[in-house]
């Protein structure tokens, strides 16, 4: 019998991201009034094609899961920190499933379920950024992560910012890139972190 490896929970989230990204460019490349500098990525989740983007909403969800997973059983200290962050990365995760069942408003009108949406993503990014931050903190006197902290603290702190910057331009025309710059942070350092565990 085969002896268990956490080291696959993070090859499942390299492979999470690969398909994200992939997904991601499809369905923005589908509609043709849609502007991902301008418009945030929930409105890929409305219309024709939104079922491709509520597909990736629970890929983004599970790939994060699965990466939770992997630090759990990787982690040899224990660090509230650790805790904290482990829990905000929940957030981040459980709340990108949730976002897959309650599709965003447009801005013509608001329901309950595009109410739950916005919510629901508030929070998620909330999590996202902050997790990834503390968990870079508490890494900072862990001899597992010595090696890539160096890499991890200052893009966790840039992900903070972007996720401000998200906030304060909320109306802004560069709102949907500044939405992505902000994702694609996070899921950077999941892939780093991903990386460098499975390769030690």
């Amino acid at each position: 019998m085969s002896r268990f490896n956490p080291a696959n929970f993070f090859i499942a989230t390299i492979i999470g991201i690969i398909i994200y990204i992939v997904l991601d460019v499809i369905v923005q490349s589908l509609p043709p009034y849609y502007n991902p500098i301008t418009q945030a990525e929930s409105f890929l989740a409305v219309g024709p094609y939104g079922y491709i983007m509520m597909v990736n909403f629970l890929v983004r969800g599970f790939l994060s899961l699965s990466f939770i997973l992997g630090l759990i059983f990787t982690f040899k200290t224990r660090k509230s920190s650790y805790s904290i962050g482990l829990i905000l990365l929940g957030v981040w995760s459980f709340g990108a499933i949730i976002l897959a069942f309650f599709p965003a408003d447009l801005p013509t009108h608001v329901t309950v379920h595009g109410t739950i949406h916005l919510i629901t993503a508030l929070l998620a990014f909330i999590g996202g950024g902050l997790g990834i931050l503390i968990l870079s903190l508490g890494m900072r006197s862990d001899n597992q992560f010595l090696d890539i902290i160096k890499y991890l603290l200052p893009l966790s702190i840039f992900s903070v910012i972007s996720l401000v910057l998200s906030f304060v331009l909320l109306t802004s025309p560069l709102f949907g890139l500044i939405e992505r710059i902000f994702i694609g942070t996070v899921l950077l350092w999941m892939l780093i972190v991903s990386i460098y565990i499975i390769k030690k």
